[in-house]
């Protein structure tokens, strides 16, 4: 039974285990806060919304950015 699962698919290479893991992007921590408003921000300010624009969207979705970031 061991040796059936073992071979079901295939190995990945080093880029591809990077890929799913995110490996591939570096990523800010979580919790960091997005905003071109410094006086009314938590803690931990790390950019302005324009540095919040160029990360990568699997990093946005990880991150906390001021609703002001997305004006029409």
């Amino acid at each position: 039974m061991k040796k059936s699962i073992l071979n079901l698919g295939k190995a990945l290479n080093k880029i591809e285990q990077k890929t799913i893991n995110g490996g591939g992007e570096s990523c800010p921590p979580r919790g960091c806060y997005y905003s071109d408003d410094p006086l009314n921000t938590p803690a931990t300010l790390c950019g302005t919304c324009q540095d919040y624009h160029s990360l990568p969207q699997e990093c946005q979705m990880s991150v906390l950015v001021n609703y002001k970031c997305f004006s029409r």
